[in-house]
């Protein structure tokens, strides 16, 4: 549960990132490298906990996605605004699906 809360705190930071400071984003971007690996780190150890494993997954290709869309945009293969994008989304991916992790415990009769 620590894990997912932790996801969802990233998630967050990387939509902020990718949202209201853009432009360290294209300076150096060295700390959002650093949330999406956490972040990846942190979803294959909710994985072995959580009810449901389909969150963390998805978690994990998210991520993967949003280093790709830095990678790529710092190498200068991919637009700004594409950048922008798919690092907001898979921020909001990430908080969204590691908070219903979090929260989601049903009862086992």
């Amino acid at each position: 549960m620590i894990s997912n809360l932790a996801s969802t705190a990233l998630g967050v930071w990387l939509s902020y990132a990718a949202i209201l400071d853009l432009k360290r984003l294209r300076d150096g971007a060295w700390d959002a490298y650093a949330a999406a690996v956490v972040t990846i780190v942190l979803a294959l150890l909710s994985r072995r906990r959580d009810f449901a494993r389909w969150p963390g997954t998805t978690e994990i290709v998210a991520a993967s996605i949003a280093l790709a869309a830095l990678a790529l945009f710092h190498a200068g293969m991919l637009d700004e605004l594409v950048a922008f994008w798919l690092v907001f989304f898979a921020g909001n991916v990430i908080s969204i699906l590691a908070l219903w992790a979090a929260l989601y415990h049903p009862r086992t009769a």
